[in-house]
């Protein structure tokens, strides 16, 4: 591989030049911490216990000239003043013969050879002799263009693939902190683990530079984006897989819970950690996973609770922050009048120990694309993002967007998740209309113009199986148009009438239960809400769900069985069977009837979960209903479904129990047993969803069972048991670099 070095800052690419001198010396080599080196990066002695010094010079910003400049200006005075026998230097530029030449005439007599001078070429070859030393320094590593056709190889098409080479783009700016070493010791342990923390901290940035690592060391990167049977349709048992799940629990963990994403994600992490291909990187914010775990028996019940999965970075050390800043700031593209407004005095000092400091405050304050301020104010401007972090995306949204751009934001918030592009475009005009809007049909008005200028600001576009959604570019987006929003009764009845989907009535419900939105504004929306849905023609499963959260409202009980009547006279394909089924079985005192003609045609051309199976059977238990075509069409559903989670429920089993070893080569599995532990573990299943009280309801149990490969549990059991040959991983910078205060030292310019 050939690098640029570009995705090294100066005092990375100095550690990196050393180290490699170091190999091809079989020298060790003293480095001092970063600061004024009076001309010294590194140094040995010779045999002669003469010292021989290196110096490292990245000017991959300023060029060759530039480079040499500074040579003649500063540089040779301070090697004439080190009483040295030789001089050695590295560069990250390329260089030819006549500029290694002319490097050699500026500091003759202490080099007297062009082979102790190393530019880019001569870096790339001793790096290609020692791979060692390549995968210390993986930001380096990440960004080659093997590794990144290998990182789009092993993402699954799609949104994966967009995600991966997001993560890419803005890698370089990375900083691997001490949080870094400890998920990757806690993942090499468990194969999973939680990244927990406030919103800023920097949790999502550690997890996609995990992943990214994970994905070039030749593991098919997935991420999940609202449910893990997007994973579960791809695990291969024993493929090295990395699964990313980002804010798992959402911002809400009511909708977690209500949606049984706790469940699911308990029995996924299980899953993943009885497998040692694979990999499993979740994030939360930290009130939401408390919260989440003292709500949910089954996330309080589950080895979630247990420390060795959660990493909580609250904390960041004083020199990691430091570290953060200055990344950030040498990757930036502030020029120098910004820079030293940052400089002068210290001031970086001021930002690394504000006690509102995080990364994400400093991703705002040095991205120039953002800082609409003249150089004199800047400092101004950066100490009112860190007095007020919570207004840290206003000035985007205020003055930095027109309204277009702020109504698409706010529908995509308020609908709660990804939406749909189709969805949101009518949201978006329909919105428009609420608002007054007459013409949106001009450039700036229009959805596509107003989208393009919303994305990587606000929103993420992404395709996936030729369908585009939407979804947040940030989490805390949705914090900051939630406050902005939350009491201005007004535009949110507006925002929820024209969004008109399912997610945005359990987003608003959500606010209502966490108290962000009053009960009395949550009842006007819903009745808004209520009214407009008997006078525009809307989704099915959009009228079900606002029937349901009035089932119990008798004022609203002849509209709600008059939606209930047209659905059922009309059958037509939904997804939302649970909510309906129940709302019919709330509702059956002023429903007599329902003809199994009626049942037959919902069900005929959608498929059920366990949950719809399960709300079925009770309505046909109630209403009597006794038809052959309707239970051969749910009887082939559950089988459906019980081989979808067979997988789950063969890992679930502690094989051990079942088997015995006589000796090395003499290993027996009671296949007997197994068989009736699945089968058995079946019934209890079809007894918890209560299915198991309609006779009619045919599972054949033990077809399914015997076509279960025992032998292949045994060999996957044992696989997965064996140790796994993991990978070495690159350590922190230098131990020299993190002795003392080295804050200063850091940001002094050399």
């Amino acid at each position: 591989m050939n690098y640029d070095f570009s995705q090294l800052n100066d005092k990375e690419f100095e550690a990196l030049a050393s180290d490699l001198l170091s190999a091809l010396l079989n020298q060790r080599i003293e480095r001092f911490k970063p600061g004024k080196d009076k001309g010294v990066d590194g140094r040995y002695f010779s045999d002669s216990r003469k010292e021989i010094i290196i110096q490292c010079k990245h000017y991959i910003k300023s060029g060759y000239s530039a480079l040499i400049s500074k040579l003649k200006k500063d540089e040779v005075d301070k090697v004439k003043r080190l009483k040295i026998e030789k001089y050695l230097f590295a560069t990250s530029l390329p260089l030819s013969r006549e500029n290694k030449n002319e490097i050699k005439e500026i500091f003759s007599p202490y080099i007297d050879n062009e082979s102790d001078i190393f530019g880019n070429e001569d870096l790339n070859d001793l790096l290609s002799k020692n791979p060692q030393i390549e995968e210390k320094y993986f930001k380096l590593w990440l960004a080659s263009t093997t590794v990144f056709n290998r990182l789009i190889n092993n993402a699954i098409k799609g949104r994966s693939e967009a995600e991966i080479t997001r993560i890419l783009s803005k890698s370089y700016r990375y900083v691997p902190t001490a949080n870094h070493y400890v998920a990757l010791d806690i993942l090499k342990n468990n194969n999973v683990v939680i990244i927990s923390g406030e919103p800023g901290i920097g949790k999502t940035s550690l997890a996609e530079n995990l992943c990214s690592y994970y994905a070039a060391k030749n593991f098919e990167f997935f991420s999940i984006e609202e449910s893990l049977s997007e994973a579960e349709n791809v695990v291969i048992y024993g493929k090295k897989q990395v699964f990313y799940f980002d804010d798992f629990l959402g911002s809400n963990y009511f909708e977690a819970i209500e949606n049984k994403k706790d469940s699911h994600i308990v029995k996924f992490i299980d899953r993943v950690q009885r497998d040692k291909s694979k990999i499993f990187i979740l994030t939360s914010r930290t009130n939401i996973l408390n919260l989440g775990i003292q709500h949910s028996s089954v996330l309080a019940n589950s080895k979630i609770q247990k420390n060795e999965l959660v990493l909580t970075i609250e904390k960041i050390g004083e020199l990691d922050k430091a570290k953060i800043l200055y990344s950030h700031i040498w990757f930036s593209k502030l020029n120098e009048e910004f820079i030293n407004e940052i400089y002068k005095d210290r001031r970086y000092k001021a930002i690394i120990s504000h006690k509102n400091f995080n990364p994400r405050l400093v991703d705002f304050i040095t991205d120039i694309d953002r800082v609409n301020v003249a150089p004199q104010d800047y400092w101004g401007y950066i100490n009112e993002m860190l007095a007020n972090p919570k207004e840290i995306w206003a000035n985007s949204f205020k003055v930095q967007s027109n309204s277009y751009v702020r109504s698409l934001v706010a529908l995509t918030v308020f609908n709660g998740q990804a939406i749909s592009e189709e969805d949101l475009e009518i949201s978006f005009y329909r919105f428009s209309e609420f608002e007054g809007v007459t013409n949106p049909s001009h450039t700036e008005k229009d959805f596509s113009s107003t989208a393009q200028m919303a994305i990587k600001s606000f929103l993420n576009r992404a395709r996936l199986d030729n369908k585009v959604s939407y979804s947040l570019f940030n989490p805390s987006i949705a914090d900051y148009v939630i406050n902005e929003y939350k009491n201005n009764m007004k535009k949110l009845t507006f925002l929820f009438q024209s969004l008109g989907t399912v997610e945005s009535l359990e987003r608003l419900l959500s606010l209502s239960k966490n108290k962000i939105v009053s009960i009395e504004s949550y009842d006007k929306i819903l009745q808004a809400i209520f009214i407009d849905i008997f006078t525009n023609a809307k989704s099915y499963d959009y009228q079900i769900c606002i029937c349901f959260l009035f089932g119990g409202d008798e004022s609203k009980k002849e509209s709600i069985l008059g939606k209930i009547k047209e659905i059922l006279a009309k059958p037509h394909p939904i997804s939302e069977f649970y909510k309906f089924f129940t709302l019919i079985l709330e509702q059956r005192n002023n429903i007599p009837n329902i003809s199994a003609k009626t049942i037959s045609e919902l069900i005929s051309e959608c498929s059920m979960d366990m949950d719809d199976i399960s709300a079925l059977a009770e309505l046909l238990y109630i209403y009597k209903i006794d038809d052959e075509n309707i239970f051969e069409d749910i009887s082939e559903e559950l089988e459906e479904n019980i081989l979808g989670r067979l997988d789950d429920i063969i890992n679930e089993i502690k094989l051990d129990s079942y088997i015995f070893c006589y000796g090395p080569d003499d290993v027996f599995i009671d296949e007997s047993a197994v068989r009736e532990k699945i089968a058995s573990d079946i019934e209890n299943l079809l007894s918890d969803y209560g299915i198991n009280k309609l006779e009619k309801i045919q599972l054949d149990i033990d077809l399914i069972v015997q076509n279960v490969d025992v032998e292949e549990m045994l060999n996957d059991h044992n696989n997965a048991n064996d140790d796994w040959d993991g990978f070495s991983y690159p350590k922190e910078w230098d131990a020299s670099f993190e002795q003392g205060n080295q804050i200063d030292d850091l940001f002094e310019r050399t």
